[in-house]
């Protein structure tokens, strides 16, 4: 079977100078494993954090309350180095709270806490409310 001469490649075939290289494999896995680090701890702090909104939100009077607030205190420092329902609040209603939610959302990252996927999205929400009513009362 006869051959025909391979002709040069033309222009249109190769990608553009600008394009990025293609990403070595160890690369890519190193970089896998940092993006799955980085979610696990995020839907770490998505549940911790939802565990607190849904105690706070479930005392019944100030007394209550502060008890939720020095608990929280003292859980935040041990696992997160810090931390308070109002930074809790915050967190959860920022971008990051909401990539967060997204990610367990989309399935990138499963729950591992007692928080179901819905009480977490109820715990989000009141949130986002109790945020909306700090911001326009204060």
């Amino acid at each position: 079977m006869p051959t025909e001469p391979r002709t040069p490649s033309s222009p249109t075939d190769q990608p553009p100078a600008d394009a990025p290289a293609a990403t070595p494999a160890p690369a890519r896995a190193a970089q896998s494993a940092g993006k799955a680090r980085r979610l696990r701890t995020e839907a770490d702090k998505l549940e911790a954090f939802c565990v607190v909104v849904r105690a706070a939100s479930a005392a019944t009077d100030h007394a209550a309350f502060a008890e939720v607030s020095r608990a929280a205190s003292k859980a935040l420092k041990a696992k997160f180095g810090g931390g308070s329902i109002t930074s809790v609040f915050a967190w959860l209603t920022s971008s990051a709270g909401k990539d967060a939610l997204d990610s367990v959302l989309a399935g990138e990252v499963e729950l591992m806490g007692p928080l179901s996927t819905e009480e977490i999205v109820e715990a989000v929400a009141l949130a986002q409310k109790a945020e909306l009513l700090r911001a326009t009362e204060g």
